[in-house]
């Protein structure tokens, strides 16, 4: 028997935990042998001839399925009919491709989002930035989360969960000098500026822009005390000018981990942030690929 939707997310949503496995339905297989994958393939199908996908216009159940090894979470979404974003927000997936650990996946019957209330990720504190407007709350287990009936990720959002952007290493601050072709306040000459300036107050918490593995942390004339991290993909962040570093040569850094402080070393007219992005080597522009640096 199915509850009305607003039922099944107050009283019905609850993750028991016994030997790591979720007490749900099991989808067995993904075929037209196991009944409950009919099930669940009729209800999405139900969620999409509704039209409108409104929090209220459909049941939301839930079931577990226990992915094989190696599964790939875009196959699996396409298979189960629905969309990625579906598929990942509600099992805290944040990057793509990483299934691994999972012992179980929470499969859902109507295609949405999931915003976790205390976000833990790069891409759920962006989906955080949606506020609660239309969405209604899901309690799963100890995780309060908030389901947005038929939204889709935004080019932002989706571009964080394929490992496309980086996270913006200050708490705040303000762009004082743009990637390329500028007057240096150095030497007052034309020259190639191979980063962003973000001014900052003196000692600001500096965070890695994504996780990776410290290549370098030391000093140089121009850059003064910095910390290069090298990250997945051929990517890699520099960070100039601090103040202090808190890490150390080969260290494995988290995303969002305070790694120095904002300072005025080097070749430098006050306490700001340079701060790189390199693809292989090469310099990019990181107002293309850092949320906020561009706005």
């Amino acid at each position: 028997m199915k509850l009305p939707l607003l039922a099944t997310f107050l009283v019905g949503l609850s993750l028991l935990h016994a030997e790591g496995a979720l007490y749900y339905p099991e989808l067995t297989s993904l075929g037209p042998e196991d009944p409950l994958f009919c099930q669940q393939q009729d209800q999405v199908d139900a969620a999409y001839r509704s039209g409108t996908l409104s929090s209220k216009g459909a049941d939301l159940v839930l079931y577990r399925y226990r992915p094989p090894a190696g599964a790939d979470i875009f196959a699996l979404a396409a298979r189960l009919s629905l969309p990625v974003e579906t598929l990942a927000t509600i099992n805290r997936i944040d990057r793509a491709g990483a299934l691994s650990g999972k012992k179980f996946l929470i499969v859902p019957s109507v295609p949405g989002v999931f915003v976790p209330e205390k976000p833990s990720s790069d891409l759920e504190m962006l989906l955080s930035y949606r506020g609660r407007a239309g969405a209604v709350r899901v309690v799963l287990g100890s995780t309060e989360m908030w389901f947005f009936a038929g939204a889709r990720f935004t080019p932002e959002e989706r571009s964080i969960f394929l490992g496309r952007l980086f996270r913006f290493p200050l708490p705040r601050a303000v762009l004082t000098s743009g990637f390329g072709e500028r007057i240096s306040p150095i030497t007052d000459r034309l020259s190639f500026h191979p980063g962003v300036d973000l001014a900052a107050p003196y000692g600001t918490e500096v965070y890695a822009a994504r996780e990776g593995r410290v290549v370098f942390s030391g000093y140089d004339p121009v850059l003064g005390q910095h910390i290069i991290i090298e990250h997945a993909g051929g990517w890699s962040t520099v960070y100039g000018h601090l103040s202090l570093r808190l890490v150390r040569l080969n260290d494995e850094v988290a995303s969002g981990m305070i790694i120095g402080r904002v300072g005025s070393t080097g070749e430098s007219t006050g306490p700001h942030l340079h701060f790189e992005v390199r693809n292989h080597g090469e310099a990019q522009d990181p107002a293309t690929l850092v949320p906020r640096i561009g706005q």
